[in-house]
């Protein structure tokens, strides 16, 4: 009998302090770490979804500005005057200047595609471990408040 009658007393005292005592939305936007996270959720997207459209970008100018092997053939011509030697090898010069601009470009957004990844990965973790804690430390408060209850 007594024992029945501390569950009932120990369930309405339960259903009392649950409602109110949920994980606040202050809470939530208080924190730091949630705020880091999100911060760094959001950088780290915006960096991978910037950083995979444009190297697809580059990638495909590389492709069209790959090396034809016109280079080296250059050498192959016989000596003309200074100024048909440069109409002649500035088509070449031009293209492998686009490669060399394409790839620099690549390389570069290799690196914010990569810390995209990285940014977002951070931020995850980041706001998935504050959200843990806060939940934590919610529960702890309703076990506080209920042993003061039942006190």
């Amino acid at each position: 009998m007594i024992v029945g009658h501390a569950r009932m007393k120990l369930t309405a005292m339960l259903n009392s302090v649950t409602p109110g005592s949920n994980v606040k939305v202050r809470e939530i936007y208080s924190s730091y770490l949630v705020i880091a996270g999100a911060v760094c959720l959001l950088l780290g997207i915006g960096n991978w979804t910037v950083g995979a459209i444009e190297s697809t970008k580059y990638q495909s100018l590389l492709h069209k500005t790959a090396r034809t092997g016109l280079e080296d053939s250059y050498r192959s011509f016989q000596e003309l005057d200074h100024q048909k030697n440069e109409e002649v090898l500035r088509r070449i010069n031009e293209d492998r200047e686009k490669y060399n601009a394409a790839r620099v470009k690549l390389n570069f957004f290799y690196v914010v595609l990569t810390g995209g990844r990285v940014l977002f990965l951070l931020g995850a973790m980041l706001t998935f471990w504050s959200m843990i804690r806060l939940i934590r430390r919610d529960a702890q408060m309703k076990l506080r408040r209920i042993a003061g209850l039942t006190d």
